[in-house]
């Protein structure tokens, strides 16, 4: 009989970028463009349509799209991520609220995809 093998771990805090490094808010900035760009590939998929096709329903080029399909995220604005989820029939809610316990500390964005 072998010996299983121990083979430690660190639980993750739930977002990839801040466990990879990166400070928190460009950890969050990171991650919600993620989930958007998730959105479009579902949207792709469902459609059933190719990269080329599919980039131009969206506005946003082939080669950049695919760019974005392998995670590399830089160089597109939420703004364009936005409009292209928009373009795929996706309502799209920016909604903008006082948070009185932030004081003088900054406050935050989230995405929340359903």
């Amino acid at each position: 009989m072998s010996e299983t093998e121990h083979i430690e771990f660190e639980e993750s805090s739930g977002n990839v970028f801040a466990d990879i490094g990166f400070d928190a808010p460009t950890a969050a900035r990171l991650s919600y463009k993620a989930d958007l760009v998730g959105v479009l590939y579902r949207a792709q998929q469902e459609r059933d349509l190719n990269q080329s096709a599919f980039s131009r329903l969206v506005g946003i080029p082939q080669p950049r799209l695919s760019k974005l399909y392998s995670g590399k995220l830089d160089g597109m604005s939420t703004d364009k991520l936005l409009d292209a989820v928009a373009r795929v029939g996706a309502h799209v809610v920016i909604r903008v609220e006082a948070h009185p316990e932030a004081g003088d500390a900054a406050g935050r964005v989230e995405l929340e995809v359903l």
